[in-house]
């Protein structure tokens, strides 16, 4: 291996770099560069083609072209707002270029007879082409302008970080790519053929002309990335083990009681957990374990035995949830089974005045609170604990690795960490949860508690809604509630709210003696959770939301569930919103509506959701449907962020990367923090965060 020097340029901090002072650092912080050496890995999002001028009479709506051409008429016209027009002409037909701003200058220089030179995405304007705000320039017929030979990448970013910026530097960083070390192993590189990394990172930010896009995620860069990642996850799981935490050796007789008082009995997959559970709660060191239960398969059962086991031995227990809806749900379930047997639970919420909350906070430091209930509230430096042994952490992927680390370290008790026990809705395949989540055991409850009412499916033509609305009209009579979900398709937030607005004023008109409720991502914190609790109250029948609705929020009496444009939303999405009915004792139904014609992915999606309500096994069948190209929605997932590589599409390299890890860390100690650091690195320095925020 080429051994670095320590003091290369690519291993300082970017301001080492010219032009770098310290506003622009922290605007790169943002993008978790930090050292000279990240910009090489900041990888381009996609290209644009600048390196040969396009005839205007060839352009194809759609199309990011350069063009050339003479300018034949430049005006200003009002049509609502004022415009700036500008035709140019190349001899082989006529392009209009639109400005919305524009300055006096601007006007001047883009005079009748200039040439112009711009780059732009061609659209359709009535029967002609247009390009809206296109970059150009003005360009000397007598001295011909050159025309860039590799295509221009474009970039991640953050506000008021320009591409320019990014590509200058990027440049910078790449002429010091001769002491780049290669980390890989030799019979790795040689097994697999990989070109050598400064090849794969020249060729990556400066592609030549005529390259395919598809050829640009080299398997080399996967590789090394899920290896980075493998090694993190292994360092993150070998760090954890060195400190210790309560051996919780009582019996756990709150556990018992709870149990006689229970008109049901926990299923097998339950107990099964619960042992396991129990078994890390007698070690001495921190218990880190993941649950995963399929929606409605009694997670919080399995919580509240955890609870009480700290509980029957003298600690304490927090208990978190992503949002104030979900915590007071818990709050509400734990005060209704714990009370009896004299064990105290706490809210603690962020809309609570601080004199609602100074009495409960000081509750849980004298000890006569035992579990304290809230969302990231529990933060807060005013909430302190008298002795915390166990932390609970509800729909994991919505808290990032410092907010554990945060709560960890608040119950520290001299050299003791509390336990940890996350839980999460999401299935997930064993392979990739062995992946995204190598640093926690992993449990799951596989089984349903008896007496759940099954749910049935059906898929239906946009054009049959009206059937859809008497269906509604019906539960309705009956004292059902029922959803109607818009799902989060448009990037655009104002279009996502008016659409929804549509629907549940289109809903009112035709049901005039429903009571309707609408929730979206505009609203307030507090007015979504006010509107959900009128729902829960059963004082609103019929809910419209995005997808802001929840995991996990528990209407029992809501028997009906509606999903607009199901073909365009992902499996794991749609089998958690079904999740949302079925919650009582009344049958209940989820009705899917899609525009045709199906293409084939969806036509299996849909056809999945109608099958199996297993979650395990649509999350297999998701799996599968997600081929390469499938952009993955992080969300719902629970795929980790990785820059190049992707778990479910590169998931046949996880074997061989786990060998590879163990091959480092037995023969190549010193390269495990390197590749860490080259891979993993991100603002704030935390090695894994990158991959368990969502």
């Amino acid at each position: 291996m080429q051994h670095h020097a320590t003091d290369s340029l690519l291993d300082q901090p970017v301001t080492a770099l010219r032009g770098v002072g310290d506003a622009l650092a922290e605007k790169l912080g943002k993008l978790g560069i930090l050292r000279v050496v990240d910009l090489l890995f900041h990888l381009p999002m996609r290209y644009q083609d600048r390196t040969c001028i396009y005839p205007i009479a060839n352009l194809k709506v759609g199309q990011e072209v350069l063009v050339e051409g003479e300018i034949d008429a430049t005006e200003v016209v009002n049509r609502g707002r004022t415009m700036l027009l500008c035709h140019i002409n190349d001899g082989s037909g006529i392009l209009t270029l639109r400005f919305f701003h524009f300055t006096t200058a601007q006007k001047h220089s883009l005079r009748k007879g200039a040439l112009l030179r711009c780059f732009g995405e061609v659209r359709q304007a009535g029967f002609k082409l247009e390009m809206a705000h296109p970059e150009y320039r003005l360009v000397n017929p007598d001295t011909p302008e050159p025309i860039e030979n590799t295509l221009t990448p474009t970039y991640p970013t953050t506000e008021g970080l320009q591409q320019r910026s990014l590509r200058r530097l990027i440049e910078m960083a790449l002429q010091q790519t001769y002491v780049l070390p290669d980390l890989l192993p030799e019979n790795v590189v040689r097994q697999y053929q990989f070109p050598p990394l400064k090849a794969i990172l020249h060729m990556l930010h400066t592609p030549p002309s005529g390259s395919t896009v598809e050829g640009m995620r080299p398997q080399r860069l996967i590789f090394e990335e899920l290896l980075a990642h493998q090694l993190g996850v292994q360092q993150a799981r070998h760090e954890l083990r060195q400190v210790q935490a309560p051996a919780m050796q009582e019996a756990n007789h709150y556990w018992r009681k709870l149990l006689r008082a229970l008109p049901f009995a926990p299923t097998d997959a339950q107990n099964r957990v619960i042992s396991e559970i129990t078994h890390d709660l007698q070690q001495g060191i921190p218990m880190n374990r993941l649950v995963q239960g399929d929606v409605g398969s009694g997670k919080t059962l399995v919580a509240v035995a955890a609870a009480l086991h700290a509980i029957a031995n003298g600690y304490q227990v927090a208990l978190m949830a992503p949002t104030e809806l979900l915590a007071e749900q818990h709050y509400q379930n734990l005060t209704r089974w714990l009370e009896p047997l004299g064990v105290e639970t706490v809210y603690i919420s962020g809309n609570q005045t601080p004199r609602q909350r100074r009495r409960k906070v000081e509750n849980l430091l004298l000890g006569i609170g035992h579990i304290a209930v809230g969302t990231h509230a529990l933060f807060q430096r005013t909430v302190e604990f008298l002795q915390l042994g166990l932390i609970i952490i509800d729909e994991q992927h919505r808290f990032g690795v410092h907010q554990r680390m945060s709560l960890r370290e608040k119950g520290k008790q001299g050299d003791h960490y509390p336990h940890q026990l996350v839980m999460t809705a999401t299935p997930i395949p064993r392979t990739l949860a062995m992946t995204a989540y190598g640093d926690l055991d992993y449990s799951v409850i596989d089984e349903l508690p008896p007496g759940r009412t099954p749910i049935t499916t059906v898929a239906m033509n946009n054009e049959r809604r009206d059937e859809v609305i008497t269906r509604i009209a019906d539960a309705c009579r009956e004292g059902r509630q029922v959803y109607w979900v818009c799902p989060l398709i448009e990037e655009s937030e104002v279009l996502q709210y008016e659409a929804a607005e549509v629907t549940a004023a289109l809903l009112r008109e035709r049901l005039p003696h429903v009571e309707v409720g609408l929730v979206h991502g505009r609203l307030h914190g507090s007015e979504k959770e006010s509107i959900m609790r009128q729902f829960k109250q059963g004082d609103i029948q019929l809910l419209v939301a995005t997808t802001v609705i929840e995991v996990g929020v528990d209407v029992p009496n809501a028997s009906l569930m509606i999903i607009e444009n199901t073909e365009r939303m992902g499996l794991a999405q749609l089998h958690q919103l079904r999740g949302r009915v079925g919650r009582g004792s009344t049958a209940s139904s989820c009705v899917l509506l899609y525009q045709a014609p199906l293409g084939k992915t969806a036509r299996k999606r849909l056809d999945a959701m109608r099958n199996t309500t297993d979650g395990f096994v649509i999350a297999d069948i998701d799996l599968e449907l997600r081929g390469p190209g499938e952009v993955l929605g992080t969300r719902q997932t629970g795929d980790v962020r990785l820059r190049v590589a992707s778990l479910l599409r590169d998931q046949h390299w996880l074997p061989a990367v786990q060998e590879a890890a163990r091959a480092i860390v037995a023969q190549y100690p010193e390269r495990v923090e390197l590749l860490t650091r080259r891979w993993l690195q991100q603002a704030g320095g935390d090695t894994a965060t990158r991959f368990f925020q969502s």
